[in-house]
């Protein structure tokens, strides 16, 4: 049964898996969709790995059954994460477990291409050792940080008070959201006792109080009952407004159920709403709360910013701006936030709190939410540190010599008013960490844009050409096209000059003896790693359009060759880098060949890796620690005030299924006679192979000795035809 996919280009004509690498991804091991998939392909390709909670499921069975015959039973493509099923489990545990063993096979994965030349050029690889280094550095420091979010270390001992800092924010944010949901429950009770004490003593409030004060009841009668009656009308927006005076909230919030908006990468996103949407899922409507997600960077704004109300709840998760390769990333959650912040109803507008590495809050937030930096600094913020620390020090020896001065002045006419105070430096000093996303960005620009510069103006002193052109662009061409020229006959005469044999090729001892008449700042071994790069077909030397190519090869590219490691298969295991900072050996080895700032672009993929498999993980967990303290708050409500009576369990759903597995849209024999077929068929079509290759391997030893014959035949008879004359 075909199950078509309609709105996508895809269809079972254009699917082509044979032979491809497949990783399925099953926390329970007995969902009926990979299940079907691990059946349904196996007739496509032997390459089916699985990522699940237990080796003992399922999908593991029928993986181990396709694999036992010819491997051993424990080498059967499956990969656990050791967490146990937990089929009740609201995806916190599960997510980050399945998260972190991605990443390892991910490392695993790309060691083994990088141990060998040949998987490199084969797979593009564009990762270098150093990529991995600084990324094994990050995943082990990120233990520490979760350690840190959910207030407990690895071996469940619960941290002191000093160092649960960012799990006491989560958790007092997830309360005040609570009170936020349960406002409409409690406005119920206060109503509920009012209503009841007021008809059963026959004393509403103004009836009440005219009584106590002497009023007349007849003059008055009507009034004081039109006063009761908006009392019992208005009662519960009352109740709320005075719920939110003494907890001290906010009084414009719409008074609705809440709804809740979480914003970041795609996993996050989703994850977090499935996590907050099981969270509540047994909770009571009227103190329930509707989830919602989107991407800030792609259509949060286009999907969920007509829905802001005053009183919704947006959590979005921040990307580090301060490394340049997520600067403009951040920039532009930033902008999704401010946008969705400043749709405002009578003064309000929606309460939104961010979660991210940056410290620094936005204007129009709530609550910012700063995660520890668990890392080393990168060569990016190393940078700019330099930078501030040299203008804070330059600042800092204007105000000594200004503040002598002045204190010189002050001894000669005898008043020593000077404060020690005084002579101290300025409090306020420009602190790198409190940069915007926009700040930051610029400052990237402007480093980007005096590296560039100082660059040009290299080039252009070496050449009287290029300072005439800068205004005529028809004489600019022109000169450029002539020093193209001239820079291509001078690569010409280098090649030729290395090329001591004269036959168009230099090998390895000559290309490294003759390079540094191009470049004299690498060593032996680097100058060795950019011959191997070019040498792609291993042919041991190169001609001249390969070492053109090294000639015309960027600055970044030549960055990434020389930081390429061949190293054995028995040696295939990723070390943590040790720097002080990423990018300082990078920095005192390369810096002079290549410049400083390809040195930093050249991380711009490892922040990237940072991101996504460590920055993005953190976030996600304190989420989930702010969602968790925000259903057991609303939970404990209802079991705390009916004495147990009207509790219920936030880790459950009402799902009743006793099974950790999905239904399944179709018939089980359905599939399985469709499994039994496509096997069938892979075996008739693997059989058919045979036959046929075997047929033509005979076809082609007759024609060989068919060949044979009539090639011997002409020789023999004129050889006896010479005998016979």
């Amino acid at each position: 049964m075909e199950i078509p996919s309609i709105g996508f280009p895809f269809s079972q004509r254009t699917f082509d898996f044979k032979g491809s690498i497949m990783i399925i991804v099953s926390h329970s091991g007995g969902t009926f969709a990979p299940l079907a998939c691990a059946n349904l392909l196996q007739s496509m390709s032997d390459n089916i790995f699985v990522v699940t909670s237990e080796w003992d499921v399922q999908i593991g069975k029928q993986l181990r059954g396709m694999h036992s015959e010819k491997d051993h039973i424990l080498n059967s493509h499956i990969f656990t994460t050791d967490v146990g099923l937990r089929p009740a489990e609201p995806c916190s545990i599960s997510v980050v477990a399945t998260q972190q063993l991605l990443t390892n096979l991910f490392s695993h994965i790309c060691i083994i291409l990088l141990s060998n030349p040949n998987f490199r050029d084969v797979s593009g690889a564009i990762i270098t050792e150093r990529d991995l280094e600084e990324l094994e550095r990050c995943n082990i420091e990120n233990i520490g940080a979760l350690e840190k979010i959910v207030g407990f270390d690895s071996d469940g001992n619960e941290l002191f008070k000093e160092m649960k800092t960012t799990e006491n924010e989560l958790r007092e944010m997830g309360a005040l959201w609570a009170k936020h949901v349960l406002e409409n429950a409690k406005a119920y009770c206060w109503c509920f006792v009012y209503v009841f004490v007021t008809v059963t003593t026959g004393w509403p409030v103004a009836r009440a109080v005219s009584n106590a004060i002497g009023v007349e009841h007849d003059n008055w009668y009507y009034f004081i009952g039109f006063i009761d009656s908006a009392i019992f009308f208005w009662m519960p927006q009352m109740a709320i407004l005075v719920i939110r005076m003494i907890e001290g909230r906010n009084l414009r919030h719409r008074m609705v159920s809440r709804t809740v908006i979480i914003g970041d990468c795609p996993w996050v996103s989703q994850c977090a709403e499935a996590f907050l949407g099981k969270i509540f899922a047994c909770s009571y409507s009227i103190a329930g709360c509707g989830v919602l997600s989107g991407n800030p960077t792609d259509h949060l704004v286009h999907r969920h910013t007509h829905r802001v109300l005053r009183g919704s709840l947006l959590l979005c998760g921040r990307p580090d701006g301060r490394l340049s390769a997520l600067t403009s990333l951040e920039t532009s959650v930033c902008l999704s936030i401010n946008q969705a912040s400043s749709i405002q109803s009578i003064g309000g507008t929606c309460e939104s709190v961010t979660i991210g590495h940056n410290p620094f809050q936005l204007p129009l937030s709530k609550k910012a939410i700063f995660l520890e930096r668990a890392r080393p600094m990168y060569l990016c913020e190393r940078m700019l540190g330099e930078i501030d620390l040299k203008a804070t020090v330059d600042k800092r020896r204007t105000k000594s010599i200004g503040f002598a001065n002045l204190k010189k002045a002050a001894a000669k006419s005898g008043k020593n008013s000077i404060k020690a105070e005084e002579l101290s430096e300025s409090k306020r000093q420009f602190d790198f960490d409190s940069r915007s996303a926009a700040a930051l960005q610029g400052a990237y620009h402007n480093l980007s844009k005096e590296a560039t510069k100082g660059e040009n103006n290299r080039h252009v002193s070496s050449s009287v050409a290029l300072q005439v052109t800068q205004h005529d662009p028809l004489e600019d061409i022109l000169a450029q096209a002539k020093n193209e020229r001239q820079r291509a006959t001078n690569m010409r005469g280098v090649f030729n000059e290395m090329d001591e044999d004269g036959n168009g090729k230099i090998n390895a001892d000559q290309f490294i003896a003759k390079y540094y008449l191009v470049d004299s700042t690498l060593s032996r071994d680097q100058v060795y790693k950019i011959f191997l790069e070019a040498d792609h077909d291993k042919a041991g030397y190169i001609d001249y359009d390969k070492f053109l190519g090294i000639a015309e090869m960027p600055a970044l590219q030549m960055l990434r060759a020389l930081q390429t490691i061949n190293r054995p298969r028995s040696l295939l295991q990723v070390e943590p880098s040790s720097e002080l900072y990423f990018g300082e050996q990078l920095r005192g080895e390369a810096e002079q060949s290549v410049g400083l700032l390809s040195i930093e672009q050249s991380q711009h993929f490892s922040m990237e890796l940072y991101e996504g498999r460590i920055a993005s993980m953190q976030r996600f967990v304190a989420m989930t620690v702010m969602f968790h303290e925000m259903g057991k708050k609303v939970e404990n409500f209802f079991s705390r005030y009916t004495l147990g009576l009207l509790g219920y369990r936030y880790d459950r759903t009402h799902s009743i299924m006793r099974i950790a597995t999905t239904a399944s849209p179709i018939s089980g024999a359905d599939v399985r006679e469709r499994t039994h077929l496509l096997m069938l068929s892979m075996k008739i079509k693997r059989s058919l192979e045979v036959v046929s290759f075997a047929w033509h391997r005979y076809r082609q030893k007759q024609q060989e000795e068919a060949i044979r014959r009539v090639g011997f035949t002409p020789s023999s008879d004129r050889i006896s035809r010479g005998g016979s004359r």
